[in-house]
């Protein structure tokens, strides 16, 4: 544990009171659990109950949602945009009169028309067009804040960093794991400093390009993402204490991000220091994301098993065990990126920045095992093997069933990143020597004895003759035998009861 004084821990809060509005005693250590409990408590049972499970990643709030749904829902948005004031919505207005209802496919078009960019935030906001309209105009807002008024005409993009920039992405404070969790949730983590040494607005700009990125796919604009704040707490402090954070800014940017957030776990020893760091976050949430915050105060043994029984895979955690970043991912993430946002001759076909939680993946690591769709697939072997089925019958069986339910069979390319395998040819032959290998190993986990007294019946080529002697004194070598046998039995059905 890191030593600490007291001056040290009264400097660290005296420093955050300066910047908590309202009164004294939002900035008190012994008032956030309370405020957390308190506010907790005046939702409706049920309200808590969903909220519980979705943090378990039990259940998730958006509704199923219909073609009938998503059309009405846009017709609210609409409607719900044009009623907010001139003034509160800036930047849609401007995109607006620049770009007219024109979408991104036509000329002079813009992508804040495009069906898919405004169904985005009706999903995040569980199909409530009100929220959902107040959201996309702050969004809008902080983006172009953010990045520049181009951000209104097209998506923003890694290029749009400088170089400088960059390499404060490339530090890792701030990184989007490449696996999902057991809901098929995407995972961004905060660690070490938590990017507190560097300008709140870059972080920010970084923030939002990450969560804009993960918010691509359908799977996580329903389910939302999982936010893990790790710190080292004498390097975030450190940061923390240098810098002055504007909460209430923050907070609009916070309310303007383009996903919704299903559970934040902020991860830390027990260390004074860590007080003034929950309550910096505390402030900054609202009440809505206060409600899905998780404290785990412990040592890391102890904080890995408490995080992964919320079903988050511990190892894609970027932190080492003494405290250093990770950055591998990140550089293969940012490599997928690039891929993506300017395709080549060398990343032709399907590119996967992050697999869904239906797919199925086929590489050489023991880091794909955890993974959802992997763990649904090899439970579609063993049934098919159970019912006996052959290895070409069995494999059109099991990719029947894995297009059903909306996956893919995705292959790691060396180049660094996931593919879409898409001939019929080479997916049977992938799932086929899966099944096959499973009825190897499964046929080599099965002992078959066979025992016979036959050997013992002729020896020396002499027939024993059964006689009334032999016939007693086998029947007493059987009873001395057994004896042992039934009482080993009785000790395991004692041990069994104990």
């Amino acid at each position: 544990m890191i030593a600490c004084n007291n001056s040290e821990i009264y400097d660290s809060l005296y420093h955050l009171k300066k910047m908590s509005p309202g009164p004294s005693t939002a900035a008190s250590p012994e008032s956030v659990d309370s405020l957390l409990a308190k506010e907790f408590l005046t939702l409706a049972f049920k309200d808590r109950n969903a909220i519980h499970e979705e943090i378990h990643g039990v259940s998730c709030l958006t509704p199923e949602e219909t073609p009938d749904s998503i059309h009405s829902s846009l017709e609210k948005l609409d409607y719900e945009i044009s009623k907010i004031p001139v003034e509160d919505k800036t930047m849609y207005s401007l995109s607006q009169n620049r770009y007219g209802s024109k979408k991104s496919s036509e000329k002079g078009g813009s992508y804040v028309n495009d069906t898919d960019f405004r169904v985005k935030f009706i999903r995040i906001l569980a199909f409530d067009s009100a929220k959902a309209a107040r959201k996309l105009v702050t969004f809008l807002d902080v983006v172009v804040d953010l990045f520049g008024e181009y951000a209104l005409q097209r998506p923003i993009r890694l290029s749009d960093f400088s170089e400088e920039e960059l390499q404060v992405f490339r530090v890792g404070n701030l990184q989007l794991l490449p696996f999902r969790d057991r809901s098929g949730r995407r995972i961004i983590a905060g660690v070490e400093g938590l990017g507190l040494q560097f300008n709140t607005r870059l972080r920010f700009k970084i923030l939002y390009y990450l969560l804009w990125t993960a918010a691509e796919d359908f799977e996580t604009q329903s389910k939302g993402i999982v936010v893990i704040i790790w710190p080292v707490p004498h390097v975030a402090m450190e940061h923390f204490k240098q810098r002055d954070q504007d909460i209430q800014l923050q907070k609009k940017w916070l309310f303007g991000t383009p996903v919704r957030v299903a559970a934040f776990h902020f991860c830390v020893p027990a260390n004074p220091f860590v007080n003034a760091l929950r309550m910096l976050l505390v402030l900054t949430l609202n009440k809505v994301m206060r409600s899905r915050l998780k404290f785990h105060v412990g040592q890391a043994i102890e904080l890995q098993y408490r995080v992964k029984s919320y079903g988050i895979p511990i190892d894609h955690i970027p932190l080492t065990g003494t405290g250093n970043v990770k950055t591998q991912n990140l550089r293969v993430w940012m490599k997928v990126r690039s891929a993506l946002e300017y395709p080549t001759e060398e990343s032709t076909g399907t590119i996967v920045e992050c697999p869904g939680s239906n797919d199925v993946l086929f590489r050489p690591s023991k880091l794909i095992k955890g993974h959802p769709g992997n763990v649904k697939f090899h439970s579609l072997i063993e049934y098919y093997h159970e019912e006996g089925l052959g290895i070409t019958a069995a494999s059109k069986k099991i990719i029947a069933d894995i297009i059903k339910g909306n996956g893919r069979i995705l292959v790691w390319e060396k180049r660094g990143w996931w593919q879409v395998v898409t001939d019929p040819g080479q997916m049977k032959f992938k799932v086929s020597v899966s099944y096959r290998d499973y009825k190897k190993k499964n046929k080599g986990k099965t002992q078959i004895y066979k025992s016979s007294t036959y050997a013992f019946q002729e020896q020396n080529g002499i027939k024993r003759k059964r006689t009334e002697q032999t016939t007693t004194t086998s029947a007493m070598d059987t009873e001395l035998i057994s004896q042992p046998i039934i009482a080993e039995h009785e000790h395991l059905r004692f041990l069994k009861l104990w």
